[in-house]
């Protein structure tokens, strides 16, 4: 079986490509207030889904794997796609969570709360 001919001219441009969005990482991070709370999350998701996409398919040399292999991969990947959305509605709608309360009954004086 022949090896498929890989260039260092992809693997550059892959490179290329990781940077990119490692530097679109860092801006959807800091715009938090511009785009919503909903849309930075499912955002940042596409683009890290990408990149795990990019590393697995040519610096792991997924790509070029013969296609039996296929099925180990998309099955564990089908399942963390469904947990990350199944959770989406608890991340993305955060407006149902309480703010934060003092731990152990103590509040800024010291003293403990009368009930």
């Amino acid at each position: 079986m022949s090896d498929p001919v890989k260039s260092t001219r992809l693997y550059w441009l892959v490179f290329a490509s990781l940077i990119v969005l490692t530097v679109l990482t860092v801006a959807q991070s800091r715009m938090t207030g511009q785009l919503g709370h909903t849309l930075n999350r499912i955002l940042g998701l596409t683009i890290a889904v990408t990149k795990g996409s990019l590393v697995v398919l040519f610096f792991m040399h997924l790509k070029y794997e013969k296609k039996y292999f296929y099925p180990i991969i998309i099955f564990p990947l089908i399942l963390v796609l469904i947990i990350l959305f199944a959770n989406m509605p608890d991340t993305a709608f955060g407006d149902h969570t309480t703010p934060g309360e003092e731990i152990h009954g103590e509040q800024e004086g010291g003293a403990a709360p009368s009930h």
